[in-house]
């Protein structure tokens, strides 16, 4: 079907064209070989004609030639009608991105801008005004002076689909800066020796999908640094005025990022040019967030468990998404990557190379002997649980922050807080909270009623709770003194109440001695209900108890976080088939509301233990069934090895079992997005 023209695109396109859709299916059956500048033209070209598959929609190559001829680079357009005998050779200056292309490209930059997804949103901003500033500043009349570096790896994936987004949105808003013919985004390639052919297959394969100029070095002849020396050159001599920038997909968490901007000068080794790193604030999670909420094609060897792709030789499957204890079972696509500190964990160093004292597997197999001696199989961190005191809380008078504070700070620690209770000022219902609350956890946390005035009654029912009478406690009184709240009579009442504290109690300074103490009493501590007083407190309780914990106990938390584009009533078979068939895993889902492309949030976290038969908790005293499995079963804990393999398990099962498409991406951040909204 033929597509007529609107207006607005005749300055580009004045003739009517047929509609075909860039967006194709990528497939990895096609091979290309590293190019050699011993072959002659006849020879490359042929070689790019015979494994390249024709398509309807044309790209670009550019491949160097030998040094000392006069013209170093030609530009060869493959169309479906090319062949061998009818290849002919001209400049890029006569070749313009294809209609479908450059269409394809705008309404895709058009959805990055609607973007509401919390998680890309302010990224994706940030990235478009960075390459769009480029192309402002460094395009040129026919933007060819703005080159994206493309290798095939997911980071570069990410900065080709921004910068083909960037590139038709700067045309659409510019068409009077571009002379008659619209140009191709522009990228660089170097075919290297001991690549990957899926990554070769899958770079040529894209910028056909993409209609592309590839500028492509053989790697094996030139140095990067000197590839880009001739291609400065060239632009030099074809356009005097203006500085070439380069699109890289530097991530601020590469080896090289260190000190690197948005727009960053080469180092002084290298030729003239800007360096632009649109994606410099990007961690793991966005890249395969991004890639897989816009259905974008990325490299096949990605979902066979490579999380960093280099050269044949130093690249192997990432340890962490190993399926089970050998490589028979394979291994979990990068998207599911937890830990993002294992990126590069598959990547072979020189030195490990040069000495290789142990094999990537052996490496593996020692660091998980040592994290199993750093655990044991009987060992638990305590259970807190806090009670928070205030008549003002039930009522609805105020929000309460302290016990999200209180969550996040000990299991930042390895510490689970397992009850909250809220109960109002009064003596006798809080004296019966703790009295209870001692019974079910190892340590106990109090927030507010410890002010001066007669609603404050906190102290006098811990007192009572722990059947330690109140005395004055001298050095309370000294702090008092040291900050100058003893002054006269006027507020004496006041202080002799401050200073009565029951007789077990002390005054701990962890949060450092210029801060309000800390009241412990055995395994209670009291602390304020002023947020911001509580904040700092429950830090530095949190960071003690950690300390101080049997550096045999595992206080790892072992959770994964699964993020889907479907909402909850979609995973309720699945996800009760998990459920069932792994008890040693806690499991949780979480709607989000009115989200347009996040829907649903699944946790998966290791149990420290395993859970008893239904029924077998009953007659204990109202003692949880926490409490007791670690009372009566300690020789049936898991350390975090095993933690970490139950949950791997579960999750698994919970993928297979997903649509297909469904899972955004996967981590280890168990902290619930600020748009979450619980049923």
């Amino acid at each position: 079907m033929a597509m007529k023209l609107n207006r607005k695109h005749q300055r580009f396109y004045g003739r009517t064209m047929r509609a075909t859709s860039p967006e194709t299916t990528i497939s990895n059956k096609n091979r290309i070989f590293a190019l050699s500048h011993n072959s002659n033209l006849a020879s490359i070209l042929s070689l790019f004609l015979f494994v390249l598959p024709a398509v309807a929609v044309g790209f670009t190559i550019h491949t160097s030639k030998l040094r000392p001829m006069a013209s170093r680079t030609v530009a060869v357009t493959m169309t479906a009608d090319t062949s061998p005998e009818t290849v002919s050779a001209h400049t890029s200056a006569n070749e313009e991105w294809s209609f479908q292309a450059y269409e394809s490209s705008l309404s895709f930059a058009n959805s990055l801008l609607s973007c509401q997804d919390h998680y890309l949103k302010s990224h994706l901003s940030s990235s478009l005004d960075i390459l769009l500033s480029a192309y402002r500043t460094f395009g040129g009349s026919n933007l060819s002076r703005v080159i994206g570096s493309y290798n095939g790896g997911k980071d570069a994936v990410v900065v080709m689909h921004l910068m083909r987004a960037a590139h038709a949105l700067y045309c659409e808003r510019n068409k009077k800066k571009i002379k008659k013919k619209l140009p191709k985004p522009r990228m660089l390639y170097f075919v290297v020796k001991d690549e990957f052919e899926e990554v070769q297959s899958f770079v040529f394969e894209t910028a056909k999908m993409y209609d592309m100029e590839m500028i492509v070095y053989d790697g094996s002849k030139y140095s990067f640094k000197e590839g880009l020396e001739e291609l400065v050159n060239q632009e030099a001599e074809a356009e005097k005025d203006g500085t070439l920038a380069f699109v890289l997909g530097t991530r601020s968490t590469d080896p090289n990022a260190e000190g690197q901007t948005g727009f960053c000068p080469s180092s002084d080794w290298m030729p003239p040019f800007m360096r632009v790193n649109p994606v410099l604030d990007w961690d793991y999670g966005h890249v395969w967030h991004f890639l897989r909420l816009f259905d974008l094609p990325y490299c096949s060897l990605y979902d066979e468990g490579y999380t960093s792709l280099g050269k044949i030789e130093d690249t192997r499957p990432c340890p962490a998404l190993r399926r089970g204890d050998g490589d028979e079972n394979g291994y979990w696509p990068a998207y599911m990557l937890a830990d993002w500190t294992q990126e590069r964990a598959g990547r072979i160093s020189k030195k490990v190379k040069q000495s290789a004292p142990k094999t990537l597997e052996s490496a593996s197999a020692s660091d998980s002997e040592a994290a199993s001696t750093s655990s044991s199989n009987g060992g638990f961190p305590p259970l807190v649980g806090l009670l928070i005191i205030g008549d003002e809380i039930l009522k609805g008078q105020t929000d309460d922050c302290n016990i999200r504070e209180c969550a996040a700070a000990l299991r930042q620690n390895g510490v689970p807080l397992e009850r909250v209770s809220v109960v109002p000022d009064d003596l006798d219902v809080i004296v019966a909270e703790i009295v209870r609350m001692e019974q079910e956890v190892d340590i106990v946390v109090t927030s507010g009623g410890v002010g001066p005035t007669h609603d404050d009654v906190t102290i006098k029912a811990v007192a009572q709770a722990l059947g330690s009478p109140l005395t004055r406690h001298q050095g309370m009184l000294n702090c008092l003194r040291e900050r100058g709240l003893v002054k006269d009579n006027n507020n004496e009442e006041a202080i002799n109440k401050m200073t009565m504290l029951p007789r077990n109690g002390k005054l701990q300074y962890w949060a450092g001695k210029d801060e309000w103490p800390i009241l412990q009493c055995n395994n209670l501590f009291v602390l304020p209900g002023v947020p911001q007083f509580f904040a700092a407190k429950i830090q530095a309780i949190a960071a003690h108890l950690a300390s101080v914990i049997d550096q045999n106990i595992c206080t790892n938390t072992t959770c994964r976080k699964v993020v889907l584009s479907i909402d909850e009533n979609s995973i309720v078979t699945p996800l009760n088939e998990v459920v069932e068939k792994h008890p040693c895993v806690s499991i949780g889902s979480y709607p989000f509301v009115d989200h347009p492309e996040c829907k649903t949030v699944v946790t998966l976290e290791g149990r420290e233990c395993p859970p008893f038969p239904e029924g077998e908790v009953g007659g204990t005293g109202g003692v949880t069934g926490r409490i007791l499995r670690r009372r009566m079963s300690r020789s049936q804990t898991f350390d975090g090895e095993e933690m970490d393999r139950n949950v791997r398990s579960a999750l698994s099962d919970l993928i297979s079992l997903l649509p297909r498409g469904s899972v955004l991406r996967v981590d280890n951040e168990d902290n619930l997005p600020s748009s979450l909204r619980r049923k």
